[in-house]
C-alpha cells in the first residue's frame, strides 16, 4: 500500500473539531444532555434517531448504553485508519492461519461500525480469486453505506450486542471477527463469556479472530529485530512483536503519563477494563473444550523514532529516574523509510483521536475546567505532534488471538 496515498495523508482534522466544540459551546441557548421528548429513548423510537449531540460531536442518546466514545465521522475516520494500520502491521485483514489455506464463505463482522473492514477483507479475497464470499456487519446503529452498491454480498443487522440470543441461526458462519469491542458493553451486562456465545453462530471448523488494543501507553524499552529471515512483516514495518523478554516501563511523556492515570481510573469506575491485550488470552484458553489450533500475535507500534533505534549508547529519562542500557554490538542503528514513518505517525493518530473522542470523561477525571482542558489538549498535541515527544518508546500495544471451532 502507497504511504503517501493512505496512511501517510491521512490527518485527524483537530481544529476543525475543536473549532466546533467552541462554536457549540458559544451558541448553544440550552444544555444538550437535558432529557427532552425528542432525545428520551422512552418517548421515540431509538431506531429510529439514535444520535444525541454533545458540544460538537455525536454520540448515542440512550443512556443505558455505556459506551463512552462519539459514534462521528471523526471518530469512524479514526477507527478506519486504526484498522488500516494494523492491517498493514499483520500483512492481510485476518492473521489465522487456517483462512489463508482455506478462506471462509460465510463472515460476520460483530460490531462493524463503518464496515471498513468488511470492504477491506472482501478485496483481499476477491484480489485472490475469492469472490463467492458474503458478509453480515452488526451494530447498535446503522453506520456502515450498503456495500451491495460495490458489489460486495453484503448485508447489515442491526442488534444490541447486550441482547441475547442475537438473531443469527446456529452455526451460520465460517469466520466471525471481532475488533475493539472492549468499550462496547461491561463486564457485568454480558450475562456469559462472549466467545462461549459467539461459538454458537459458527460452523464446525470455523475460525474466530479478535483484534484488541490497550488503552494505556506504555514505553517500549530496548529491543532488536529478529533474524531477516524470520522477521516478515516485523522488520518492513518497524514494529516489534510482543514476546516473554519483551520489557515494557510507564510512560515517560507527561502528557501522556497523566492520560494513562485518568483513563484507567475513569474507565475501572465504569467498569471496563484499560488493558484488554492481557486478558484475551486467557479467554480464549478458558474454552478448551471448543476451541482448538488456538494462536496469537503481539505486536507494538512504536509512535515514532525512538532514541535508542539511533543512538549507541542510549538513555531514556524521566523526572524520577536515568536508566541507561547498552545495546548488543551487532546490532545496527534503525533509520527508518517513509512509510514506517507513516505507519507509526498513523497509531499516533489513532490514539490521539481516541484520546480526543474520551474528553468528557477524561476532563472530569482530570478535575480540569474547559479552558484548562484545552490547554493540556494544545500542549499534547504540539509535544507529540511538532517536538517528537515519544522518542522515549511510547508505543500503542495491539494483539490478534485466534481459534477453530472444535469438530
Amino acid at each position: 500500500m502507497d504511504p503517501y496515498n493512505s496512511l501517510y495523508l491521512r490527518v485527524r482534522p483537530t481544529e476543525s473539531i475543536r473549532a466546533k466544540k467552541v462554536a457549540a459551546r458559544a451558541s448553544a441557548h440550552k444544555d444538550l444532555n437535558e432529557v427532552t421528548p425528542q432525545n428520551n429513548p422512552t418517548t421515540s423510537g431509538y431506531f429510529d434517531d439514535p444520535f444525541i449531540f454533545r458540544q460538537g460531536r455525536r454520540y448515542l442518546r440512550d443512556s443505558t448504553v455505556t459506551y463512552p466514545l462519539p459514534v462521528d465521522v471523526t471518530e469512524l475516520h479514526r477507527q478506519n485508519l486504526s484498522t488500516m494500520a494494523l492491517m498493514e502491521v499483520y500483512g492481510s485483514p485476518f492473521c489465522s492461519p487456517l483462512l489463508r489455506r482455506s478462506p471462509p464463505k460465510k463472515v460476520l463482522e460483530m460490531a462493524c461500525g463503518s464496515a471498513f473492514w468488511s470492504s477491506a477483507c472482501y478485496d483481499y479475497l476477491k484480489q485472490r480469486g475469492y469472490t463467492d464470499v458474503s458478509f453480515t456487519g452488526l451494530d447498535i446503529v446503522k453506520l456502515a453505506p450498503d456495500l451491495a452498491q460495490l458489489g460486495m454480498n453484503w448485508r447489515f443487522v442491526q442488534h444490541d450486542l447486550r441482547c441475547l440470543p442475537l438473531p443469527f441461526q446456529d452455526q451460520e458462519f465460517d469466520f466471525i471477527f471481532v475488533k475493539d469491542t472492549v468499550l462496547c458493553a461491561k463486564q457485568i451486562d454480558l450475562k456469559i463469556n462472549p466467545l462461549s456465545e459467539l461459538k454458537k453462530y459458527l460452523k464446525p471448523g470455523g475460525v474466530i479472530e479478535v483484534w484488541e488494543s490497550d488503552l494505556l501507553i506504555r514505553c517500549l524499552l530496548p529491543c532488536s529485530f529478529p533474524l531477516e529471515s524470520e522477521a516478515g512483516k516485523e522488520q518492513s514495518t518497524a514494529t516489534y512483536d510482543i514476546g516473554p523478554e519483551t520489557s515494557f516501563a510507564k510512560a515517560q511523556n507527561r502528557f501522556l503519563h497523566e492520560y494513562d492515570v485518568w483513563a484507567e481510573k475513569a474507565l475501572d469506575r465504569q467498569g471496563f477494563t484499560a488493558t484488554p491485550c492481557a486478558l484475551m488470552g486467557l479467554a480464549f484458553s478458558s474454552e478448551p473444550d471448543s476451541f482448538d489450533e488456538i494462536g496469537s500475535r503481539r505486536v507494538a507500534i512504536p509512535f515514532g523514532e525512538i532514541r535508542w533505534e539511533r543512538e549507541q549508547p542510549f538513555t531514556v529519562l524521566s523526572d524520577q529516574q536515568k536508566i541507561d542500557f547498552q545495546k548488543s554490538e551487532t546490532s545496527e542503528p534503525l533509520t527508518l523509510t517513509p512509510y514506517q514513518v507513516a505507519l507509526r505517525r498513523g497509531a499516533l493518530e489513532a490514539v490521539l483521536g481516541l484520546i480526543e473522542g474520551l474528553e468528557p470523561m477524561l476532563m472530569m477525571e482530570s478535575g480540569k475546567k474547559q479552558d484548562e482542558w484545552d490547554h493540556w489538549w494544545a500542549g499534547l498535541n504540539t509535544d507529540l505532534l511538532e517536538r517528537n515527544g515519544t522518542l522515549n518508546g511510547e508505543c500503542l500495544e495491539t494483539g490478534a488471538w485466534w481459534a477453530r471451532k472444535r469438530n
